[in-house]
């Protein structure tokens, strides 16, 4: 759809209508499903430790469409898909470094076994998630 402005033989100036991108909605009954099998595969599989994970890749394992994935973190979980997956991987550092059998790593070691590709990102989302450096998490 446009608008044109003609005067007379003269054209003036032209509107093209910019079509707003469509939205991807479930039935909340099939969203909280979603959710729920989203959290147990999380939880149990824990495909986060994957550092190529992407929402394609998530969603092909859960067997659903992508963008119905990204629906349901964005409305249940209000992150985006990044920080939905930084926050398993904050919670799976966080466990490592209160266990014992972890005290010898590095902590890039334990950020890259988590899922982490970078340092930079793994310090931002965790001071993100605890307020804290790791450093300062792990003096605790």
């Amino acid at each position: 759809m446009s608008l044109q402005v003609i005067i007379g033989d003269q054209f003036i100036f032209g509107i093209k209508a910019i079509t707003k991108r469509k939205t991807f909605i479930l039935e909340e009954a099939d969203s909280k499903n979603l959710l729920n099998q989203l959290t147990l595969f999380m939880t149990e599989e824990k495909p986060f430790l994957d550092g190529d994970i992407s929402l394609i890749t998530l969603a092909g394992s859960l067997g659903v469409n992508p963008k119905a994935l990204s629906f349901v973190i964005n409305e249940h979980i209000h992150k985006n898909f990044n920080n939905y997956i930084n926050d398993w991987r904050i919670e799976e550092v966080k466990k490592r470094l209160n266990d014992k059998e972890y005290n010898h790593y590095k902590m890039l070691t334990m950020a890259f076994d988590c899922g982490f590709n970078s340092k930079s990102t793994f310090n931002l989302a965790f001071k993100k998630a605890t307020g804290l450096s790791p450093s300062e998490y792990r003096k605790l």
